[in-house]
């Protein structure tokens, strides 16, 4: 059972993510498979006028493909209290998710 509940651990790395920066002015998630950039998704600028952290979030939603034809869908999360994605739709491929990895790029004042 640790085994199997290793490999799930690993896959949702390869599934989510988040980081601490606050995007203010946006910015951009670069997702790769491997080494090649499949798409570039735009990360929104949150809320900074709400008064909770909750109610900062503004949400994007993005569908792509790789060149294979393999649809994604991916949600970005952006708040005051940092970014979070998750891809929400993928192919049943476990081998080709764990190749994924994801890069923020957060736009300067």
């Amino acid at each position: 059972m640790g085994q199997v509940k290793q490999a799930l651990i690993e896959l949702s790395e390869h599934l989510e993510g988040n980081i601490g920066n606050v995007a203010l002015n946006g910015g951009y998630l670069y997702i790769y498979i491997d080494d090649k950039l499949i798409h570039i998704a735009s990360i929104p600028s949150p809320n900074v006028l709400a008064d909770r952290s909750s109610d900062s979030v503004v949400e994007n939603i993005d569908q792509f493909e790789d060149e294979s034809g393999n649809e994604f869908v991916i949600a970005i999360y952006s708040s005051i209290t940092g970014i979070e994605w998750y891809l929400n739709e993928y192919p049943d491929n476990t081998d080709l998710l764990m190749r994924m990895r994801y890069d923020v790029s957060i736009n300067e004042n």
